[in-house]
């Protein structure tokens, strides 16, 4: 059932077996995931069912690290949360993922792809994408009558993306979540801190306020932060009574490795020679299979050891070229080709390639609590987001691996101002808006915030879920794999939770 809390008495106390803080793309499924159990589950939402200026200007905060986008902006404070206008790509991670990179410290996550294969598999109707296949990409291109690119497949490869709706979680699951007879949905409840034990070892309740309304408590077995990238790190460093440093932070790493995927838009623009290859397996989604996909680049495994880089991927989009010269010459040193294409400004004759390239995990880069508060007088969060100079050096040279494939494939010539300035980052160069990395899950509480099963070191009762608790990010888009961790968190809480 769906309750407003500001129609709750003041003092007024709530009593259930799981608590779970946020009703986004990971407290909602987790809802879902345990509606109809015998468990008595409290979602807590700081919002209501649409944007409310007031609310939403509780997600201020500071970037004092590379200026990015504001905090205020890019994320949804209300029932359903940033669903409400994420773009709606998915594919899961690879296997290779999970795996320590012996080239990139900190990697490695403390479970593998197989663990979480059947999660991904239930995400997919939740998110409306059809049928749960990464690696039909082929065929689906054959049936649909579109080309795929003959790339060198140990250099780079097509693989597939599926496309959501993209699927709204608030009006898509409220009605399921008003029926429910377990699980309650408390809307307008800002949770200001979770109290805790003596030692600072079991959490024993969440205090709630609502806006110009009452403050009351929730009292659980178990608790789960679903807030966010962001959002779990300021609520466990808020929750300062009995840890000074907050809970679940005695080894100072709440809120240290903070990352996001480093986004190059464009990252170069191919100028067509040849009229023979359809890209519309790249452009724009086609329904098959019950859902609907499309086509991206990425760097294969074994380039990708080889040259000891970090995860990336290129997006085609069909455009007009947007220079005014022709642009022979400007990779002739080292791309092969024989002569400059002519620059032609038909739509349809030149590809502009965007890039997503994984990050370097940094233990300096951080979310921490500012002096500076909100009007419930919460201190709002400073968010250092780094990058260093070798993610720049791997930008540079997937760019350029993406231009000598083109060549090789005698598809075009390639205009990039970035390859003539290798010291400098592309002016095209921006953050993802996918906040990951600060509560890493790990096997230990010297290298992590979370366990194997999400659950907070050196806390017996305390949960987080989402991009938060990711080690390293992949290339792809966050939501179908943080989605997929969340079910596995209330698959395990319906057997922990007595």
């Amino acid at each position: 059932m769906l309750i407003d809390a500001k129609e709750l008495e003041n003092g007024h106390v709530v009593e259930a077996d799981i608590c779970i803080v946020g009703a986004g793309a990971a407290g909602i499924p987790m809802g879902l995931a345990l509606n109809g159990s015998n468990k008595k589950v409290v979602i807590l939402e700081s919002g209501g069912l649409g944007y409310d200026k007031r609310t939403q200007s509780l997600y201020d905060g500071f970037n004092v690290g590379r200026e990015t986008y504001p905090l205020g902006r890019n994320r949804l404070r209300y029932f359903g949360g940033t669903t409400g206008h994420w773009a709606g790509h998915c594919r899961p991670f690879d296997a290779f993922d999970f795996s320590k990179r012996d080239w990139i410290p900190h990697s490695g996550w403390p479970i593998t792809i197989d663990e979480l294969e059947p999660y991904l598999e239930q995400t997919q109707p939740i998110l409306g994408l059809g049928k749960y296949d990464y690696d039909s990409l082929p065929e689906y291109a054959e049936q649909l009558g579109l080309d795929l690119l003959p790339l060198q497949s140990d250099r780079l490869i097509n693989v597939m993306k599926h496309q959501s709706p993209p699927t709204r979680f608030g009006p898509v699951y409220q009605p399921v979540l008003e029926k429910s007879e377990n699980v309650s949905v408390y809307l307008h409840s800002n949770v200001l801190e979770l109290s805790a034990n003596e030692s600072a070892s079991h959490v024993t309740s969440a205090e709630v306020a609502v806006i110009d309304g009452p403050r009351y408590k929730v009292k659980a077995k178990k608790f789960v932060l679903a807030t966010g990238g962001l959002e779990n790190v300021r609520l466990l460093l808020l929750s300062n009574k009995s840890a000074s440093n907050g809970l679940g932070n005695s080894h100072n790493l709440v809120g240290r490795y903070y990352t996001d995927h480093i986004l190059v838009r464009p990252a170069l623009d191919i100028s067509l020679t040849r009229s023979d290859q359809n890209f519309g397996m790249y452009f724009g989604s086609h329904e098959i299979n019950g859902g609907r996909v499309f086509a991206i680049l990425t760097a294969s495994e074994a380039l990708t050891r080889r040259e000891e880089l970090t995860r990336f991927r290129f997006h085609l989009y069909n455009t007009s070229p947007k220079y005014g010269n022709a642009i022979g010459g400007i990779f002739s040193g080292v791309d092969g080709a024989v002569e400059a294409a002519p620059l032609n400004r038909e739509r349809g004759n030149s590809l502009s390639v965007h890039m997503a390239m994984e990050p370097i995990p940094n233990p300096d880069a951080f979310v921490r609590l500012s002096d500076k508060r909100d009007f419930l007088g919460q201190q709002k969060i400073e968010v250092n987001w780094q990058v260093s100079d070798d993610e720049k050096a791997n930008v540079h040279r997937a760019i350029e691996i993406c231009a000598l494939e083109f060549a090789r494939m005698g598809y075009g010539r390639a205009y990039a101002p970035t390859m003539g300035k290798r010291d400098e980052w592309p002016g095209t160069f921006t953050s993802g808006k996918h906040h990951c990395g600060a509560t890493r899950m790990s096997d230990s509480p010297k290298t992590g915030v979370v366990d194997r099963n999400c659950r907070v070191f050196d806390v017996d009762n305390l949960y987080i879920t989402g991009s938060s608790v990711f080690p390293t990010i992949s290339h792809t888009n966050p939501t179908l794999n943080l989605i997929a961790l969340a079910l596995r968190l209330a698959d395990h809480l319906k057997e922990k939770t007595a």
